[in-house]
């Protein structure tokens, strides 16, 4: 399966908020690719970097990753995988319109976000993550996902 971003576009990260609270914030370029290595290294996926192509509309980043035969999960089923792997949900938290789809594991020190059924895969009766956004935390935005989770 190949991938490429919008021009000059690169996907979406989570940063601390000023306010408390996390907040949405579009990536750079090496956010974008910083994403795909956490998937490889903590999620066992297999995305390998393709290229960077720039025209006149603008920069893309591609990448491919490996192609799953399957269906959607439920989010009971997202749920109970990733709490095998010590991630919590953070309630009032999510990326879009989709409710429940941010979790965390505070003893990693890394984020799970968008983790939404579109996202995942179920394959062999286990839903395979294959387009989440995992982040590692600093301290800053750990209070704020711990505040959430309390």
């Amino acid at each position: 399966m190949w991938k490429a971003t919008r021009p000059n576009r690169f996907g979406w990260t989570v940063l601390p908020g000023d306010d408390g609270d996390p907040v949405l914030s579009e990536a750079t370029p090496l956010e974008y690719l910083s994403r795909w290595l956490n998937s490889n290294r903590l999620l066992g996926d297999t995305v390998c970097l393709g290229g960077i192509h720039s025209s006149d509309e603008g920069t893309r980043v591609i990448v491919s990753q490996r192609f799953l035969i399957g269906r959607y999960p439920t989010a009971l089923q997202i749920r109970k995988e990733l709490h095998k792997f010590g991630f919590w949900p953070v309630h009032g938290f999510s990326i879009g319109s989709y409710a429940d789809s941010s979790f965390f594991n505070p003893d990693l020190g890394i984020a799970l976000f968008d983790a939404t059924t579109d996202n995942f895969i179920l394959t062999m009766g286990t839903p395979i993550p294959i387009d989440v956004i995992p982040i590692t935390v600093g301290p800053k935005l750990r209070d704020q996902l711990l505040n959430l989770m309390a």
